[in-house]
């Protein structure tokens, strides 16, 4: 049966669009009420020159430093999952170098983390860009996928957590990252403000692969800023393995669509995501995943949000499906030092025998420097 044809996929998506327009009625009316408003998204960046319009700290004519330090206290209780650390600390750091040469213009990115698993430094990115002129321009090098409405970057999220974890890198994923990677290739972008087109030529997207043999992949995706503060994004990728006939050909495709709205001092989300696995000689793979998200700016220094995510993967005869809430509270101290706090309850789902948690609760506390 098709999942557009499911009776419980039917529940499920009408329960989420009432949800939605609820906290929008909701949350519009508490904003009229407050009298309190924050400036609303003018423009899309997908496919802009943001190196240009970047915050940092000036190294010279051409060359700005950012970055942010987070320090991250978890407890959780999933007691059902092999060597699982029910209290840990993880500690990240992030370093953005952003060089602007007109019409050349690149960023160098570095992270850094230590957590239970160990500590790691990584090249995130690290890419060049042309400006053909002031709405179209190439991109080469290492670069951030552009599919998923979460951004990588701790300081813009509005939680600690992200809001995926069977299609996520979290410590119960059953695919991996899906979301947030980083590939190596060049791309075609155009950005004219109210719209926003973006075309990526890849060695992988999932699997990199270094343009051996025939795997490749693309991407592409569009965004239209229907008026200030109200934007909606759609996104394909699609990744062909080939291995000389060995059974580990195949293809991996995605498809994603968001829309957000922020009406001042209120955020609404809600994203859509698809994504499956085909290699002959094996079990499909498929991954579906619905998410709602509300924020709101109480005042300059507290924010508050309100996340839930549903996701399903069918990998054979086998499924698995979790519910996940989350509440956060989002402090600003200082222009420059945030304190994060969350709380998530999950319910996973999962065929007999499976070691993947049924229902789990997290705490998290966060602290967060920019610069």
């Amino acid at each position: 049966m098709g999942r557009t044809n499911c009776p419980k996929y039917k529940l499920i998506m009408n329960k989420f669009i009432s949800f939605f327009l609820s906290l929008a009625f909701a949350g519009s009316t508490f904003a009229q009420m407050s009298g309190y408003s924050t400036s609303q998204s003018d423009g899309t960046t997908l496919g802009a020159n943001e190196t240009l319009t970047a915050d940092g700290i000036a190294l010279g004519n051409a060359v700005k430093l950012r970055g942010y330090v987070d320090f991250v206290f978890k407890y959780d209780d999933e007691e059902k999952v092999a060597n699982a650390q029910n209290e840990e600390f993880n500690t990240g750091a992030d370093v953005d170098f952003l060089f602007d040469l007109s019409p050349i213009t690149a960023e160098l990115h570095l992270a850094a983390k230590s957590n239970s698993v160990g500590e790691d430094i990584a090249l995130e990115q690290a890419f060049g860009r042309y400006s053909i002129n002031q709405d179209f321009h190439i991109t080469f090098g290492r670069q951030l996928t552009v599919l998923g409405f979460e951004s990588d970057e701790a300081p813009e999220l509005y939680a600690v957590t992200n809001a995926h974890v069977l299609g996520d890198d979290s410590d119960i994923s059953l695919l991996g990252k899906t979301r947030r990677n980083y590939v190596d290739g060049v791309r075609a972008n155009y950005n004219n403000g109210m719209f926003g087109l973006t075309f990526g030529l890849h060695d992988g997207y999932w699997v990199n692969d270094d343009f051996d043999g025939d795997n490749i992949a693309i991407d592409l995706a569009a965004s239209v800023m229907f008026f200030p503060g109200l934007e909606a994004r759609l996104g394909y990728a699609h990744e062909s393995l080939d291995a000389d006939g060995a059974s580990s050909d195949g293809d991996i495709d995605q498809f994603n669509a968001w829309l957000a709205w922020n009406p001042g001092a209120l955020t609404l989300a809600t994203e859509f995501d698809d994504y499956g696995l085909n290699f002959p000689g094996l079990s499909k793979i498929d991954y579906w995943s619905w998410m709602l998200l509300a924020n709101y700016q109480f005042t300059d220094w507290f924010a508050g949000t309100l996340r839930y995510t549903h996701e399903d993967v069918e990998n054979g005869a086998s499924e698995y499906d979790s519910d996940r809430i989350t509440f956060a509270l989002l402090f600003s101290l200082t222009e420059n030092f945030g304190l994060n706090v969350e709380y998530s309850t999950t319910s996973v789902d999962t065929p007999a025998g499976a070691t993947t948690p049924g229902d789990y609760n997290e705490f998290l506390i966060e602290g967060l420097i920019t610069y």
